[in-house]
């Protein structure tokens, strides 16, 4: 299988070999027919297979095409949205069960791992979030009621258990999850569709979903070249859907993110960072990064509306990088890759039942390995007859996000909050300074 069958990225240049599934050419049926190949709906074509049902899934291109084979490969619980708003917004019962949903989400990959026998796709242990602007006194009791609150493992870190592991003068208080990891993320959405397969689900690469109509009491999903009957199908995409679900693709505004890997930086990566987990930063656009590959580092940050590749991506990273970890000297980029992610103007998923045996899983919003199994996970109970969770997810809708408009809109906003990060840091270093002078 060729190298450009994906977008190039050190996650493509380092997959598994995986079978090219064909695309759909005929007509068939099934329980549930899943469209989109990333995360969301494989994990939900598995957790249906795993329970008996006939299952077809269609991706446009190939499985972990997308944003799920280039994302930073961060698994850890809550969503995007902040928890504490969600506390604000639905109350403590509520915000404390989806915690909980997102929890199992990370359960759910790590069982993952174990079961399809590929310990080698988990890289690392635990996750830091760091602050660049000192916290106060109060921060550690501030997250231990917190995470008292939601029924959280996370805990705080002072500034100088933080600046013990990370050489870096940005950085000051952090929250540890120990529950956390990281992965090779398109290896396991490569190993995810083998094993639907091995399950007896039918995984088509290739095939462009064109359309979807109600025919009696089953779904017809046309595609390019065929078509599937079934009475349940999963909407698994962002804002791609145009064609077959206008009124989700509406609901979703695609925003990049970039994404870099290092080369090989030696025993200088040792000496400014002595921790083998996943970090990133409190900002609303900040940095997130882990080492992989013994000593390179794989870099994750920005973000913006406009999904064009910038001109000078490599040197963006590389200063970014720099700006955080001078010590690191001079640092080569050997790979930069932009991924698209699918944001819903609430930050909150999109999970549940639109019209009758028609669902949707999607916009995570850059928190999706462990929850689009959180959310895969709801649905396939509710296609089952087990439960109704899905519907903890059902206050955030599947509103207009705003078409053209909606991007320059939340563009506007992911302005500002990078201002205020800014004004914040820029603010108590001048204090710093004072104090010193």
């Amino acid at each position: 299988m060729a190298d450009t069958d994906y977008p190039a990225s050190w996650y493509a240049a380092t997959r598994d070999s995986s079978p090219d599934y064909p695309p759909l050419s005929a007509r068939t049926e099934a329980d549930v027919a899943v469209v989109g190949g990333g995360f969301a709906g494989l994990h939900t074509a598995r957790l249906l297979a795993m329970r008996g049902r006939k299952v077809v899934l269609v991706e446009r291109r190939r499985i972990g095409w997308g944003a799920s084979g280039r994302n930073g490969g961060f698994v850890g619980a809550g969503f995007a949205a902040r928890s504490g708003a969600l506390i604000d917004k639905l109350g403590l019962d509520h915000a404390r069960k989806l915690y909980a949903q997102s929890q199992r989400g990370v359960a759910i990959v790590r069982a993952a791992l174990d079961e399809l026998g590929r310990p080698d796709i988990r890289m690392g242990s635990g996750k830091l979030t760091v602050s660049r602007t000192d916290q106060g006194t109060r921060f550690a009791d501030r997250t231990r009621a917190l995470a008292a609150k939601l029924g959280a493992s996370f805990e705080p870190w002072d500034t100088k258990r933080v600046r013990a592991l990370i050489d870096s003068e940005r950085y000051h208080q952090a929250i540890h999850d120990p529950q956390a990891f990281h992965i090779h993320p398109l290896n396991l959405a490569l190993a995810l569709a083998g094993d639907i397969e091995r399950r007896s689900g039918a995984v088509h690469e290739r095939t462009d979903a064109t359309g979807l109509e109600r025919q009696g009491v089953a779904w017809r999903l046309r595609t390019s070249d065929g078509e599937v009957a079934a009475p349940h199908v999963v909407l698994a995409g962002n804002a791609d859907l145009g064609r077959v679900q206008p009124r989700i693709a509406r609901a979703v505004l695609p925003v990049a993110t970039y994404v870099a890997v290092t080369a090989k930086l030696g025993p200088k990566l040792a000496e400014v960072l002595r921790w083998t987990g996943a970090i990133s930063d409190t900002r609303r656009a900040g940095d997130y990064y882990r080492i992989v590959d013994d000593d390179r580092l794989l870099w994750g940050g920005r973000i913006t509306t406009d999904t064009r590749e910038p001109a000078r991506l490599r040197e963006m990273m590389r200063r970014d990088i720099c700006a955080v970890y001078p010590g690191l000297g001079e640092v080569s980029i050997e790979y930069a890759w932009p991924g698209i992610m699918g944001y819903a103007p609430h930050m909150m998923p999109q999970v549940g039942e639109i019209e009758p045996g028609l669902w949707v899983c999607s916009a995570f919003g850059g928190h999706g390995v462990a929850q689009t199994a959180a959310g895969a996970d709801a649905l396939a109970a509710a296609i089952a007859g087990e439960d109704d969770r899905y519907k903890l997810f059902q206050p955030f809708g599947t509103g207009w996000a705003g078409g053209p408009l909606g991007r320059i809109a939340t563009q506007l906003v992911y302005w500002k909050l990078q201002a205020s990060d800014w004004w914040d840091e820029t603010r108590q270093a001048k204090n710093a300074e004072k104090l010193r002078t």
